[in-house]
């Protein structure tokens, strides 16, 4: 077992506990002296006393401890106060992003119909599949018509072509029955 901490064997100077002088040893070396004050220096003013106030009495606690708590709830309702700003600050916050937000929802949505008015209205001039039925017939028949005039025209040509051979014909014809008369007439002298 252990029994505590080590003492030095049980000597005069150190007797057992219980026994022994009980008046204090004197220390070995006496106290040093003070210096004597020295002729240059001013006298010194006495420092004032300072009074001790008087311990704390029960009533004291007691006020102190009701000072603590009334200073707790001060604190708390501070603190409360802060939270309950910063909520509603929050609160405002989203409302005016959710305000904004809502304006460019609203902008945006008559841009779009704005636009699809225009669609709309542009889609209404259009043709209907009618119109555009009606159109592709107009066309077949101007074709059909093309292709009877070109048909028209190529016979046309081919009897123009007739025309001028039969012309040239008649003028080489008549060359030839001109010169012949010139040359049967008596009349006549060639130069």
């Amino acid at each position: 077992m252990h029994e505590g901490p080590a003492r030095p064997p049980d000597t005069p100077a150190n007797p057992p506990p219980g026994e022994g002088p009980t008046r204090a040893q004197p220390p070995a070396e006496p106290p040093a002296a003070e210096p004597p004050p020295a002729a240059a220096e001013p006298p010194r003013e006495p420092r004032p006393v300072v009074e001790v106030p008087p311990p704390a009495t029960v009533e004291d606690v007691r006020s102190l401890r009701r000072w603590l708590v009334v200073t707790g709830v001060w604190a708390l309702a501070a603190t409360a106060i802060a939270v309950i700003a910063l909520v509603i600050a929050n609160r405002i916050d989203e409302e005016k992003l959710s305000a904004r937000s809502g304006n460019q929802i609203r902008a945006a949505q008559r841009s779009l119909e704005d636009r699809i008015d225009d669609l709309e209205a542009r889609v209404a001039k259009l043709p209907t599949s009618d119109d555009v039925s009606d159109l592709d017939n107009r066309l077949r028949q101007v074709e059909t018509r093309t292709a009877t005039a070109s048909d028209r025209l190529e016979g046309l040509s081919g009897r123009l072509d007739g025309i001028e051979q039969q012309v040239e014909q008649l003028e080489q014809t008549q060359a030839e029955t001109q010169t012949e008369t010139d040359t049967e007439m008596p009349g006549n002298v060639a130069p």
